[in-house]
C-alpha cells in the first residue's frame, strides 16, 4: 500500500502546556492548550509571534479542578471559537477571538443550556469541531466506561441560539480491536473528507487522565452526504506510531490543514504530553493514496 501520512518535522514545546486544538488562517497557527492561560500565535515554521491572554490563574497550567478544558477549537466566520469540554460546570465555556487578532479581547461565555440538550449521550466529553457547510459538527469522546463516540450535528450559531439550534446525534463506528476516542475534527472542503484525530487512553471516565496508548488519523469521505445517518463508519484509519517513531506516547489531539495542492496536504498536529507540555508535528498527507486506500 502507498504511503499515506509522510512526517516532515516535529518540535517539543515545553513552554506551552497541554495542547489540544490547532487552527490554521491567514499564514498563522493558533494554538489552544487545555489547562494553558493564552492562546499561543505561531507562523508556519512554528515561530511564536503572538499570545493572547485568556485566563489570569497563578502558574504555567491551571489546576485541573478549576481548568476550563478548552478541548476543541474551530475558526467560525472570522472568528475563533474554542470549547470547553463540557465535563464538568467548569468546562462548559466557550471563548471567542476575533481575527485577526490586532487589540481583539476574548470573550467568554456559558454554553451549559446546549451541553444540557444532549441528554442522548451518557458522559458529556467534547472533544473536537469542524465547520461543514451550514453546520458544526462536534465529537464527543467515549472512554472505557462508556466506548461510544458521537457526532452532534448542529447549526454555526449554536452558541447564541443554544436553545433553539437543532441537534442530531451520530454514533461512530471503529474498525480497531480495542477502544480509541475521537479527539478532534479536521475538514477538507474540495474533497469532501472529515479528517478524525483518535488517540488511546486507559481511563474510564471524561475526567481523568490515564496511561497513554496509540494515536490515530482517520478519515470520513463524502461527509456532508452522511450527517443524516444513524452511524457512521470511518473508511481509513492510520496508526500514527506505524508512521513514525516520534509519534509513540503522544496523544494526538489537534489537527489542521495549511495547505491543499491536487497531490497532497500538508497537515499539522499538536499532542499533550499530560505532563505540561506540547508536541507539533507537520505531516504530508497524499490524496491519492488516500483515496485509493479507502476504495
Amino acid at each position: 500500500m502507498k504511503t499515506i501520512i509522510t512526517l516532515l518535522k516535529t518540535l517539543l514545546l515545553s513552554h506551552f502546556p497541554s495542547g489540544s486544538s490547532i487552527n490554521y488562517h491567514d499564514g498563522l497557527l493558533y494554538l489552544i492548550g487545555d489547562d494553558a492561560n493564552e492562546l499561543l500565535v505561531l507562523d508556519s515554521n512554528y515561530n511564536q509571534v503572538n499570545a493572547v491572554k485568556l485566563f489570569n490563574y497563578d502558574g504555567k497550567r491551571i489546576p485541573k479542578a478549576q481548568k476550563p478544558d478548552l478541548e476543541t477549537s474551530v475558526i467560525l466566520n472570522g472568528t475563533l471559537l474554542a470549547l470547553g469540554s463540557g465535563a464538568t460546570k467548569e468546562r462548559e465555556i466557550a471563548v471567542t477571538v476575533s481575527l485577526p487578532l490586532n487589540n481583539s479581547q476574548p470573550f467568554k461565555s456559558s454554553y451549559s443550556t446546549f451541553i444540557k440538550r444532549l441528554h442522548q449521550i451518557t458522559e458529556i466529553n467534547i472533544e473536537g469541531a469542524a465547520v461543514i457547510g451550514n453546520h458544526v459538527v462536534l465529537s464527543n469522546r467515549g472512554n472505557e466506561a462508556n466506548p461510544v463516540n458521537h457526532f452532534i450535528i448542529t447549526s454555526t450559531d449554536f452558541i447564541s441560539q443554544q436553545e433553539t439550534a437543532p441537534i442530531r446525534i451520530i454514533s461512530l463506528k471503529l474498525p480497531l480491536p480495542g477502544f480509541a476516542g475521537v479527539s478532534e475534527l479536521c475538514y477538507a472542503e474540495k474533497e469532501d473528507i472529515l479528517f478524525v484525530i483518535l488517540s488511546s487512553e486507559a481511563t474510564s471516565n471524561a475526567y481523568d487522565d490515564g496511561a497513554i496508548g496509540d494515536s490515530y488519523f482517520a478519515w470520513v469521505n463524502n461527509i456532508s452526504r452522511k450527517l443524516n445517518d444513524k452511524e457512521i463508519s470511518l473508511d481509513g484509519i492510520v496508526n500514527l506510531s506505524d508512521v513514525d517513531a516520534a509519534f509513540k506516547g503522544e496523544k494526538v489531539e489537534g489537527v489542521c490543514i495549511s495547505s491543499i495542492t491536487d497531490n497532497s496536504w500538508i497537515l499539522h498536529l499538536v499532542a499533550d504530553d499530560d505532563k505540561g507540555a506540547s508536541r507539533l508535528f507537520q505531516v504530508n498527507v497524499g490524496v491519492k493514496a488516500l483515496l485509493d486506500s479507502s476504495r
